[in-house]
């Protein structure tokens, strides 16, 4: 599955935390645990980078209120 930036780091983990939970299934295969596996690489990845972002972001905003003040 390719990823997906538009996806808000609230979508990315409520389907996270889906997945988490089809794979404490005790009826999951071991074809599905290798996709879910993939996906949630996918949307940690996609998590990490907004995280980053709004560090990014906070940071700035933080070193504007200093030189300001």
């Amino acid at each position: 599955m390719e990823e997906n930036t538009e996806m808000t780091y609230t979508q990315a983990v409520a389907e996270l935390e889906q997945l988490v939970q089809k794979m404490q299934d005790p009826q999951c295969s071991i074809d599905n645990l290798t996709d879910y596996t993939k996906r949630s690489k996918e949307l940690l990845a996609i998590c990490r980078k907004k995280l980053t972002a709004a560090d990014e972001q906070l940071q700035q905003i933080l070193a504007d209120i200093q030189q300001q003040g």
